[in-house]
C-alpha cells in the first residue's frame, strides 16, 4: 500500500487545498479511513464472534477497498493535512462491503460495541479534548454495570478515539467476550468550564 501511496504522491506532487509542493502527505478521506477499511473487511469474515483472515487475501482486499486511489487518498502538505484530520468528519460512505450501523455505536459481528454521549464520535472527541477525561462504562451479560474516569491527558487531536479504546487490554479481541462485557457506553460527567 505505502507503494502505491508514494507513486500516488509522485504523481499528484502538489497539496491538493493549497498546491504546496513541500512535506506532502498521505491522507486518508474522511470516512474511508483505515479502520473503516479493515473493520469492512474482516466483518466479512468473522462467524460466530471468531476471525479467520488468510493474510494475502485480506492484503489484496485491503488494496482494493482503497481503488481508486483518488476516491480513498489526498495528498495533502503537512498543515494541510493536520487542518484536515482536525475537522469534525463527515457521516461516513458506506463501504461496499461495510454493514450498515447507527450512526452512533460500532456493532459489527464480533466487534465490542461501543457508544458516546454525544452520540456523534467527532463531536465526542472534541469535547474529550477540552475535558481531558470522562467517565467509561463497562456493562456486562450478567447485568453489572463498571464506570471508571478515563484521564485522557495524553490524547490528542489526531488520536484515533475507537483505536484507543479498542487497544486497551480488557477491550479487546477475545477479552470482551471472555469477561463478558456486552457493551461500552463514553460520557461527560460534567462540562468544561
Amino acid at each position: 500500500m505505502q507503494q502505491l501511496t508514494k507513486n500516488h504522491k509522485a504523481q499528484i506532487s502538489a497539496c491538493q487545498h493549497c498546491d504546496a509542493k513541500e512535506n506532502l502527505e498521505s491522507a486518508h478521506v474522511h470516512g474511508r479511513d483505515r479502520n473503516d477499511i479493515i473493520e469492512s473487511i474482516l466483518s466479512q469474515d468473522s462467524i460466530d464472534g471468531i476471525v479467520s483472515v488468510n493474510i494475502e487475501k485480506f492484503e489484496e482486499r485491503f488494496i482494493e477497498e482503497h481503488q481508486p486511489l483518488e476516491k480513498s487518498i489526498l495528498i495533502l502538505c503537512r498543515e494541510c493535512h493536520r487542518k484536515y484530520d482536525a475537522k469534525p468528519k463527515q457521516a461516513k460512505q458506506k463501504l461496499h462491503s461495510a454493514e450498515s450501523t447507527p450512526k452512533n455505536s460500532t456493532k459489527r459481528a464480533g466487534v465490542l460495541t461501543i457508544t458516546f454521549e454525544p452520540s456523534d464520535e467527532q463531536v465526542f472527541k472534541q469535547k474529550l479534548l477540552l475535558n481531558k477525561q470522562a467517565v467509561i462504562e463497562t456493562r456486562y451479560a450478567n447485568g453489572t454495570v463498571e464506570s471508571k474516569v478515563w484521564n485522557a491527558d495524553r490524547f490528542n487531536a489526531s488520536s484515533n478515539l475507537l483505536g484507543n479504546l479498542r487497544s486497551r487490554p480488557e477491550f479487546r479481541a477475545g477479552k470482551w467476550q471472555e469477561a463478558g462485557i456486552t457493551r461500552v457506553h463514553l460520557y461527560f460527567s460534567n462540562e468544561p468550564n
